[in-house]
């Protein structure tokens, strides 16, 4: 499932092995646990496991926690 057709405040794990962020945002990469928050224009933005914002393009490939 792609990150901007996740409802708002799901927790996913990345399954994409290219995430593309903004430059000035903290690198995310396959595996790690994120929570998506809202799109941003191109990007999703949220929070990885420590809280930190990050943003995420909006095709980034993920899958649903259980």
């Amino acid at each position: 499932m792609e990150a901007h057709n996740v409802k708002y405040g799901t927790k996913v794990i990345v399954t994409d092995d290219n995430v593309k962020t903004p430059p000035s945002s903290i690198p995310i990469n396959k595996g790690d646990t994120i929570t998506i928050y809202n799109l941003d224009g191109m990007y999703c933005n949220g929070i990885d496991k420590d809280g930190d914002s990050i943003y995420i393009a909006g095709w980034t490939e993920v899958e649903l926690c259980i």
